[in-house]
């Protein structure tokens, strides 16, 4: 049975950044190859998936999970971090929450100092192609991928929408 949540880590994550922007690695309790193999299939995943040496096979353990080991209250899922570019632990969480997870990244990312905010083609220029784009975010026509969210929200309150659009025709005009 594929897990809904690592179809989203696969596709919202992993297949939608740069990979030397943003790495997804799985840590596996277990070095049997057959069992990581199915589990890969079965998920449709295709991001990394490491063994944690030290672990016993079981539920617990491992040198990884030791190092990081938040107590979960029995629930099923893995724990998720995102981990900065400094190694600094930027969002830790028993469930996985893509949503949360994305607004981490993009964060991360936002600062870096290539980017410029209402640039969603990253061409350049800031200009009515840029509009088209967030407008058809808005409207679902095409989903944000890498950067493209961050560059889009540039009211910065987390959601694409109309003020955005304002904002960014106010740049292009100069008012």
């Amino acid at each position: 049975v594929c897990s809904p949540e690592l179809s989203d880590m696969e596709t919202a994550i992993w297949q939608s950044f740069n990979h030397n922007d943003v790495v997804v690695v799985g840590i596996s309790n277990t070095n049997n190859q057959n069992i990581i193999n199915n589990f890969v299939a079965e998920n449709s995943l295709s991001f990394p998936i490491l063994f944690d040496p030290g672990s016993s096979g079981g539920v617990q353990g491992g040198n990884t999970y030791d190092l990081y080991y938040m107590p979960n209250d029995g629930s099923p899922y893995p724990r998720d971090f995102v981990i900065n570019q400094e190694g600094i632990i930027s969002y830790a969480n028993n469930e996985i929450d893509t949503a949360w997870m994305l607004s981490v990244i993009y964060d991360l990312l936002s600062n870096n100092e290539d980017m410029l905010l209402g640039d969603v083609n990253s061409d350049g220029l800031i200009n009515v192609l840029d509009v088209v784009n967030i407008i058809n975010f808005i409207l679902f026509i095409n989903i944000p991928v890498g950067d493209q969210f961050v560059l889009s929200d540039l009211n910065q309150d987390d959601a694409i929408n109309v003020l955005d659009v304002v904002l960014i025709v106010n740049i292009i005009l100069n008012i």
